[in-house]
């Protein structure tokens, strides 16, 4: 991580002093999410900056307060037989400073929020992935932060961010009449669809992910790969609760489109 280490220096200073531990090690627990900095390069380089550097800060944000709680494990790993106190106050203190980070980020409770941003980065890109002729690397970053389980998918798409988000703007989308274009269109607004979907019974939540499995199926074809690539979990999903094989999807978002709504 040597290109983010003057980032997260002064706080890995605060790690060392609160757990007692060594810089270099605090510093060793700062990991981001490689998938979602790929998905924040790709937007930014399709011209929506604001959008990259809402999901970046989010990334950054949840690197810091994760490493708080890792550094707490690996003191609770040493010390957990024999100096509990000292496992106690400093799983307080890491616990608190964890929260804190989170608080002053704009996410005072943790239900899926950060998830939530970063979902939502993904839904933009798949937009845009829909309006361009050759959308499949902005496809293929959207994909890579999918959740492997569709239906903690479902739960978060389903939950808020800091901000009111725009999944409404789905039904609006227009662009080329290419394979990649239209899939990535049906992948927008299956997760437009997936996040109106009310919290309230497992019914809804099945509902919802079977929406997510959907999403992810024509973003696959969006990024040029075989439907659900690489999400076993997915394709699982699928075969048991949709009853369907893995090369057939029904295709539920075209039903009831305008024509030329494609």
């Amino acid at each position: 991580m040597p290109k983010f280490q003057k980032r997260f220096a002064g706080v890995a200073r605060q790690i060392q002093a609160t757990a007692d531990i060594r810089y270099t090690d605090a510093l060793k627990l700062f990991e981001l999410d490689r998938d979602e900095l790929l998905l924040a390069e790709a937007l930014r380089t399709a011209g929506l900056g604001d959008a990259a550097a809402v999901l970046t800060g989010v990334t950054f944000v949840c690197a810091e307060s994760t490493a708080w709680y890792d550094a707490f494990g690996e003191v609770e790993s040493v010390y957990y037989e024999t100096d509990p106190h000292k496992v106690k106050r400093v799983g307080e203190a890491c616990r608190e400073a964890a929260e804190a980070v989170m608080r002053r980020a704009g996410f005072p409770e943790a239900d899926f929020e950060p998830e939530a941003e970063v979902l939502h980065a993904a839904f933009l890109a798949l937009c845009r992935a829909g309006t361009v002729t050759d959308g499949e690397r902005l496809a293929r970053a959207a994909l890579g932060v999918f959740d492997r389980d569709p239906l903690m998918c479902s739960d978060i798409v389903r939950s808020r961010g800091r901000r009111p988000f725009t999944y409404q703007t789905a039904s609006e989308l227009t662009g080329p009449d290419t394979a990649s274009a239209v899939a990535a269109r049906k992948a927008a607004r299956a997760m437009a669809a997936a996040s109106r979907v009310r919290k309230s019974a497992d019914e809804q939540w099945f509902e919802a992910a079977r929406l997510m499995v959907a999403a992810a199926w024509y973003a696959s074809v969006a990024a040029g790969r075989p439907p659900l690539h690489n999400l076993p979990v997915f394709q699982d999903f699928y075969r048991g609760e949709m009853d369907g094989p893995v090369d057939d999807f029904p295709d539920p978002i075209r039903r009831g489109e305008a024509p030329g709504s494609r």
